[in-house]
C-alpha cells in the first residue's frame, strides 16, 4: 500500500470513527432539542434575542481581548500549543489560537509555529493572495508580514485584519490589525498582543499578502457535519473535532501528505 494512501485509509477511518462514535448520538437527540426549541420560541420575545456573531467577527473579538498582553516566549499561547511550558516565536501561535477559541482550528485555519507553514497551508488552498494583487483584505483575513524590509517574499510575522479595506493616509495605503508576539504602539519590545495601523509598505515591515479563510464553511467530511446545526454543537464536540485535526496534522508530518485538509 503506498504512502498515501495508507495515509487516506486511516484518515477516513478516524472520521467516520468520530462521526458515528461522538457525533451521531448528539445529532440523534436533534428532535427533542428542536421541538423544545420549537415550544419556547412561541414565547420568546426575539428582541431578548442576542444578534449571533459571525465567525469573522467572533476571532476579531478574541483577538482584541488579548490586547495589551505582555508576557515574554513562554506564555499562554506557547503551552497551550505545545502541551508543556516552553519558549518559542508565537505569533502563528497567536493566530491559531484564536481560531481554536472560535472553533475554526483545522478547518479555517491550521495550527502552525510556523509563519512560512502557515502561509503555505493557504496558498495550498488556494486562499493566499499576494500584495500585488487587486486583492482587498477583508476583516479576520490573515496578514503575511516581511519585517527584515529586504523587498523578497519572505514573511516573519502574521496579523489579523481587524476592518475591511485600505484606511488611505496621503498617498499610503494601510491596514488594520491585532498581532502577538510583536511590539507596543510605540515599537518597544516583541512580546506585546496589539493593535497597529500599518502601512502595506513601510519602513518597519511590508505586507506580502493576505489569507482569506474560510470561516463560514468548514473543510471535508466533519467540517460539513460540524456545519450542519451549530447550536446541536457544544464547543466539547468542537474540542474533540480539533483533537482529530491535531492528529490528521501529525499523520501529514509523518507521511509527507496533506490531501485531507
Amino acid at each position: 500500500m503506498s504512502r498515501n494512501l495508507f495515509v487516506k485509509v486511516l484518515s477516513l477511518f478516524l472520521s467516520f470513527a468520530f462521526i458515528f462514535g461522538v457525533a451521531t448520538p448528539l445529532l440523534a437527540s436533534a428532535k427533542t432539542d428542536a421541538t423544545a426549541t420549537t415550544a419556547t420560541t412561541a414565547t420568546t420575545d426575539p428582541a431578548d434575542n442576542e444578534e449571533e456573531l459571525s465567525v469573522t467577527d467572533e476571532i476579531v473579538e478574541v483577538a482584541r481581548s488579548q490586547i495589551g498582553f505582555y508576557e515574554s516566549y513562554v506564555n499562554k499561547f506557547t503551552t497551550w500549543y505545545y502541551g508543556y511550558e516552553t519558549s518559542a516565536y508565537w505569533c502563528s501561535i497567536f493566530v491559531s489560537w484564536c481560531a481554536d477559541q472560535v472553533g475554526a482550528l483545522g478547518t479555517a485555519v491550521p495550527k502552525r509555529a510556523s509563519v512560512i507553514s502557515m502561509k503555505n497551508w493557504f496558498e495550498e488552498r488556494g486562499r493566499f493572495y499576494h500584495v500585488s494583487s487587486d486583492y482587498v483584505p477583508q476583516k479576520g483575513d490573515i496578514v503575511f508580514i516581511n519585517t527584515a524590509v529586504d523587498g523578497t517574499d519572505d514573511v516573519h510575522h502574521v496579523d489579523i485584519i481587524t476592518q475591511d479595506g485600505f484606511i488611505k493616509r496621503g498617498n499610503t495605503l494601510n491596514i488594520k490589525c491585532i498581532g502577538g508576539n510583536t511590539s507596543d504602539l510605540n515599537y518597544n519590545g516583541s512580546e506585546y498582543v496589539t493593535e497597529k495601523t500599518r502601512p502595506v509598505d513601510g519602513p518597519r515591515a511590508q505586507v506580502v499578502g493576505y489569507a482569506h479563510p474560510d470561516y463560514e464553511k468548514s473543510t471535508g467530511i466533519l467540517g460539513s457535519l460540524v456545519s450542519i446545526n451549530d447550536n446541536l454543537m457544544p464547543r466539547f464536540i468542537k474540542f474533540l473535532y480539533a483533537k482529530h485535526i491535531e492528529l490528521i496534522y501529525k499523520l501529514e508530518s509523518v507521511f509527507g501528505t496533506s490531501w485531507l485538509w
